[in-house]
């Protein structure tokens, strides 16, 4: 008799409904010399620099593979958002060749030798900014992602937020795969040891501030990178760390717990935004054992740690299963923005132009202030954002 686990089926295929990448694998490829041309059509381009631990692919359409690398790569490259981009959304085509005015066009990415390279033109690009400030955004992909996938998430969501310094992709070795979600588990803890390396190079740069955005699975990278440089004494960011958004987090609570108690000194700038209909992390929950993962968790819960919480759980987002809410929501993502624009202020003063769709603009309401259980003095709060 052949007997069937019907259970481990139900989750396999229920995981594959429910990726984090939601989009297909080779979205548009790279290199393309439709760069120029789409910009002469209205496009705003983007640079973007990134750091990765993958491999080189022998696929032109990627790039970099998902398998693990013994070093981390150092470049950038261009990427074209449309004209008539609509926010939220990442317009690629079906398969081939984008159109210059209806997708995202990415160019030819240019390698670094490295970290001294690196840090060289991240800092030319910020001099040559208009803006008063120097900053940077660090980007960290969760599972499921493939590297272009990753580009165009974070290319969107600089995008949309309108933020206006440098953002920089960490892209750890995600297969881009529903069925290799233990291969993208173990990759994301080798990535710790490289995003530590990023940091300490960013750490030299000539920046005023900087920002870190995390989703999914990569908030466990971010974790293990921030304990373990708040333990060294060498790294010093000079007070340079304006805020952390830990999106979704696919991340065991009482492990997340001991995180928090490593993190004295940058907690006060952590935002956790959670949903508790998260779909991908309740699946995740069910592998796990049934354990708490901490982007579905009890938003009380969260804040009695002393963190800033960002319940979004009353905002819709079917196309992924609620899980990239935080770029993929126009409220949240425009609520995202203000906020780095601002400085650390996702709280009640904090307002949300309505986007150009059927979503209306997020309503920020019952903000409490819970007093913090690892502090001293110290208090986390809930903010609700509601249709």
């Amino acid at each position: 008799m052949i007997r069937t686990n019907y259970p481990i089926i139900l989750i396999i295929l229920t995981i594959v409904v429910s990726s984090c990448a939601g989009g297909p694998s080779n979205v548009i490829g790279f290199g393309h010399d439709l760069l120029p041309t789409a910009i002469s059509t209205g496009a705003t381009q983007h640079k973007i620099f990134f750091a990765t631990t993958r491999e080189h692919s022998s696929d032109p359409s990627e790039f970099f593979s998902g398998e693990r690398a013994d070093d981390m790569s150092l470049g950038y490259v261009d990427i074209a958002v449309p004209a008539a981009h609509t926010i939220g959304q990442i317009e690629r085509p079906p398969e081939g060749t984008p159109d210059i005015e209806k997708h995202f066009v990415i160019g030819e990415p240019a390698l670094f030798n490295g970290g001294n390279d690196f840090r060289s033109a991240l800092e030319e690009v910020l001099a040559a900014n208009d803006q008063p400030e120097k900053n940077v955004l660090v980007f960290i992909h969760g599972y499921n992602t493939n590297f272009s996938s990753a580009l165009l998430r974070i290319t969107q969501f600089v995008h949309d937020t309108g933020f206006d310094g440098v953002p920089v992709l960490f892209s750890w070795a995600s297969r881009g795969k529903t069925i290799d979600y233990v291969y993208d588990l173990n990759s994301a803890l080798q990535a710790r040891f490289f995003l530590q390396d990023l940091g300490l190079i960013l750490a030299e740069a000539d920046v005023d501030y900087f920002g870190l955005v995390a989703h999914s699975m990569g908030n466990i990278v971010a974790l293990e990178a921030l304990s373990a440089l708040e333990r060294r004494a060498d790294f010093n960011p000079k007070g340079k760390l304006r805020g952390v958004i830990l999106a979704a987090p696919d991340v065991d609570f009482d492990l997340f717990v001991e995180y928090v108690k490593e993190l004295p000194t940058i907690r006060r700038f952590i935002h956790v935004l959670i949903s508790t209909d998260d779909k991908a992390l309740s699946i995740s929950k069910r592998i796990a054992g049934g354990l708490t993962r901490v982007g579905s968790a009890d938003p009380e819960r969260l804040a009695s740690l002393g963190l800033k919480v960002l319940d979004v759980s009353k905002i819709d987002d079917k196309s992924t299963a609620n899980h990239s809410k935080f770029a993929d929501s126009p409220a949240i993502v425009q609520l995202i923005g203000r906020g780095i624009k601002e400085g650390n202020t996702l709280d009640t003063s904090t307002t949300v132009e309505p986007p150009p769709s059927s979503l209306t603009a997020g309503i920020l309401n019952n903000f409490k202030t819970i007093p913090s259980v690892l502090t001293d003095g110290g208090s986390g709060g809930v903010l609700e954002v509601g249709n």
